[in-house]
């Protein structure tokens, strides 16, 4: 599964590279947390913002619809923000870095952040009907190459995750994505589930310890 999950992480990683500097293609029309920056002001006067279109609601749509089926299947094969924040995790072991296991309380606290940031970003283009945080989104300084509207603090934001991501398992995933807080509610009613076959458990915690998203799996009957 490990190895099948790289593959289709390479994969869309490929697709996006390929895109963004190949065929130079306006890559926002792909993302789907544009169908929800858009959302409000599309159903409300029946415009879209920016350079977003009625593509990023059809993408919206499919990702919301794999959470259900599938839970986070999305946020662990196909964001391409994801499989870099893995890929760092990965660097930084292989560097002999100490991992920093954040205590599960602390964790918990950080986790809220994510619901701070959508509401601020959505309650704050939903009013300006303009995508006001684009310029400090590291997302969209990678696949806009380097646009004119892209500000330096979109770098910082970058190289300060990147550089946690070396000792911290998945920090921007964890606390501070707004798409992540999306799709929260989708995935408790999500239809698949992996669970603890509690019969062979030995309790020796190594699949919390291994866990990328500090989830405390060895004491769960279903993740």
């Amino acid at each position: 599964m490990t190895r099948t999950r790289r593959l289709v992480q390479l994969a869309f990683f490929a697709l996006v590279l390929s895109g963004v500097f190949l065929f130079r293609a306006n890559c926002e029309l792909w993302c789907p947390f544009g169908g929800v920056e858009a959302f409000y002001t599309y159903a409300t006067d029946g415009n879209m913002l920016c350079s977003l279109g009625t593509s990023n609601f059809f993408i919206l749509g499919g990702v919301l619809l794999s959470v259900v089926l599938l839970r986070r299947a999305f946020c662990g094969y196909m964001c391409p923000i994801g499989a870099i924040s893995e890929w760092l995790g990965g660097l930084g072991e292989r560097l002999g870095l100490a991992p920093w296991r954040v205590p599960a309380r602390l964790d918990q606290v950080l986790g809220l952040l994510k619901y701070a940031v959508l509401a601020i970003v959505l309650t704050a283009t939903w009013r300006a009907g303009e995508l006001l945080f684009r310029g400090y989104d590291p997302c969209y300084a990678l696949i806009s190459r380097h646009g004119t509207d892209i500000t330096h603090w979109a770098y910082v934001v970058a190289g300060t995750a990147a550089a946690a991501s070396l000792v911290i398992s998945l920090p921007l995933c964890r606390w501070l994505c707004p798409f992540g807080a999306v799709l929260a509610p989708f995935s408790r009613v999500a239809l698949a589930r992996v669970r603890r076959e509690e019969s062979a458990c030995i309790g020796c915690g190594q699949c919390s310890r291994r866990c990328t998203m500090g989830i405390p799996v060895d004491s769960m009957q279903q993740v």
